[in-house]
């Protein structure tokens, strides 16, 4: 199996004939059309990414010799292409590192051009998915790859020339209104690169200098420094309507700065101009923002030019990605991301959101049924960002008393209570510098959620029994098998530390929601066990894989685990069959509720049902299958993908 992309640079063609493309792949329809008669039997994998200033074409499958070309995809877009047009073909690494220069904007052909390849990316996946499904877990790894490499970037470039950075806001003010004293400033949150900035900038010469911060004295402090004024949070949205510059430091109060918060400002500021700037390398821009009318908006990263030397240490981290990714493309595990198994749409989701905040210090809310898989998505989460070398450690906040847990997390003083003889470190302060998870937070008592939500705003913590406070720098990851939304309804979960924990939500759904994964773990954990138990276990039978798929899994991936344990140690030969799995599991019979349900299947799950038995009804003939079924051969090709069947499935 092998990589190709091959595509189109704007710079190779006249303006007109590109215009004439661009508008011919704006129609998805068309595009998809393409995509689908490209698609040959052993095609395994194909995205088509147009772009503001490159079209590139993705393929992953079998050697395409004798097949029709790939450049036929953009002659059959638009016969006027000559057939001497420069098209470019890369193969293997040179069209996965294409794939991730293009991603960081190293290849964006036009200069001063801004880099889209990311966005575009995100759209044809998309559309890929609720269209003709022709991506799959190769080309998911390559974005997901992408996602992180540009996230590592914005986060390890630390060679910010903040002094160049104020002057670019200056030439920006004066250049938007003209005078600094028609303009008033608010700054949102503070990091290391507030006050240079702030130094730099005439401040003085604003008509009004306003600080917002979650630690209120952190605002006073500013304000102070800056002959300002310190704001209360409940002030933010108002002072949004009358002000011209904001400043946003860190992720503090980002509620107020969505696409649709940022609309309803425009709109109450009668689209009066606004310039918003992201000073924080963890603020990634959302490219909606720059379509609201009047709004300007910029990231640090658009006020600092790079650097030939910094260049370089990109192209290094690209080298290394690209090893990485490789590793993984030639190995077994082709549906695996660390410790999470599956291909199915759901996991696909969670792995691009692992993706898209790893390299951040973002709270993290994981909502799952229990045995779901809840702890391996924050270690995934963990193990992807910079404090990977850094402790991860797991509480269960049901599993004590508030006495203990308090004790446990925060530590206490000697004489801080009865037997506490000696000083001890709480296991925060074991983590700092690491990842937090509290499992079950929706267990806690509403006395510990104060303590916990102080940790979350401040960044600081007080042992037991002690009256100073310590800073600490954690990651805080959350996870509960129950919904926090209802608990603040019903008064049982405080709303403040809801909404500071559910900062970004991850939704992790049952097993029985996602069978497409159930076989992919289910011969995980079997090769695991048997390895494990040093057995000659190398496959499960038909009927067992069939009781897999029908069976419930109320346990979730924990019970399906547990039940090939229980099988491997169980098993006499060299398969497992139904008879060493758990009676449960042997004479499980649906009930006459689910029964009903069965009955009431969507067209998708019976379409689903029947192209797998009529393909294992004719042993996998695909022409007898395709006259069967009364399709074609490449919409049989395209459904066989859309729902993941595979021969081990049937």
């Amino acid at each position: 199996m092998q990589i190709i992309a091959t595509g189109l640079h704007k710079n190779s063609i006249s303006d007109k004939v590109w215009d004439q493309l661009y508008q011919v792949v704006q129609n998805r329809e068309t595009v998809n059309a393409g995509l689908q008669s490209l698609a040959p039997d052993q095609a395994r994998e194909i995205l088509f990414v147009p772009s503001r200033h490159s079209m590139e074409l993705f393929y992953v499958g079998e050697d395409t010799e004798g097949q029709p070309s790939l450049q036929e995809f953009y002659f059959n877009l638009m016969p006027s292409l000559r057939t001497d047009t420069p098209f470019h073909r890369l193969q293997g690494s040179e069209a996965v590192r294409h794939f991730l220069q293009m991603s960081v904007g190293l290849e964006t052909f036009i200069e001063n051009q801004e880099n889209d390849f990311l966005e575009q990316t995100s759209r044809a996946l998309n559309a890929n998915k609720e269209t003709i499904h022709t991506v799959g877990p190769v080309l998911n790894r390559l974005y997901q790859t992408a996602l992180i490499l540009f996230s590592r970037i914005r986060k390890t470039d630390q060679s910010y020339d903040y002094v160049a950075v104020a002057r670019q806001l200056e030439e920006l003010i004066t250049k938007i209104f003209r005078s600094f004293g028609k303009c008033s400033l608010l700054v949102v949150g503070s990091n290391e690169s507030t006050e240079p900035i702030l130094e730099t900038l005439p401040v003085r010469k604003f008509q009004d200098c306003l600080f917002l911060h979650q630690d209120q004295f952190k605002s006073h402090q500013l304000a102070s420094r800056f002959q300002g004024k310190a704001l209360e949070a409940d002030e933010l949205y108002d002072t949004l309507d009358g002000i011209q510059l904001v400043l946003r430091m860190n992720q503090d109060f980002t509620q107020a700065f969505t696409v649709d918060s940022l609309r309803a400002v425009m709109e109450r500021r009668k689209n009066l101009p606004l310039l918003l700037v992201n000073l924080d390398t963890s603020l990634v821009p959302d490219a909606r923002v720059n379509k609201i009318y009047n709004l300007f908006s910029y990231h640090i990263d658009d006020l600092q030019t790079r650097h030939s030397s910094e260049e370089n240490g990109v192209r290094t981290l690209i080298e290394n990605e690209l090893a990485e990714f490789f590793s993984w493309f030639y190995s077994k595990d082709r549906y695996r991301f660390g410790d999470i198994i599956g291909k199915s749409d759901a996991i696909e989701r969670i792995l691009e959101l692992i993706a898209r905040i790893s390299q951040t210090s973002i709270t993290v809310l994981i909502q799952g049924d229990s045995g779901t898989g809840k702890e391996l998505i924050a270690q995934a989460i963990h193990e992807n960002s910079p404090r990977k070398d850094r402790p991860f450690i797991v509480v269960n906040c049901g599993a004590m008393p508030d006495t203990l847990l308090e004790s446990e997390l925060f530590g206490h003083v000697k004489g801080a209570f009865t037997g506490a003889s000696a000083n001890k470190k709480g296991l925060l302060e074991e983590a700092d510098g690491g990842t937090f998870m509290l499992d079950e937070i929706g267990d806690t008592s509403p006395a510990f959620q104060v303590k916990l939500l102080r940790v979350l705003q401040q960044g600081e913590m007080r042992k037991v029994g002690s009256n100073e406070f310590q800073k600490i720098d954690v990651r805080v990851i959350a996870a509960t098998n129950r919904r926090l939304d209802k608990l603040v309804e019903q008064n049982r979960f405080r709303h403040d530390l809801y909404y500071r924990l559910n900062v970004v939500q991850i939704d992790v759904p049952p097993l029985t929601a996602r069978k497409e994964d159930i076989l992919l773990l289910a011969d995980h954990f079997m090769q695991t066990y048997a390895e494990k138990m040093k057995k000659r276990v190398i496959g499960i039978s038909k009927e067992a894989r069939d009781l897999f798929l029908a069976y419930p899994w109320p346990g979730n991936v924990r019970e399906l685990e547990n039940t090939l344990e229980r099988a491997v140690a169980l098993c006499v030969g060299f398969q497992i069959t139904v008879e060493d799995l758990p009676k449960r599991i042997q004479f499980w019979q649906p009930s006459a509720e689910t029964k009903e349900e069965n009955e009431l299947l969507p067209l998708k799950t019976v379409e689903e049902q029947h192209i797998r038995h009529v393909l294992q009804t004719l042993n996998w003939d695909y022409d007898r299958a395709v006259e069967v079924l009364g399709i074609g051969r490449t919409t049989l090709w395209r459904k066989i993908k859309e729902y993941g069947i595979e021969k081990n499935d049937t």
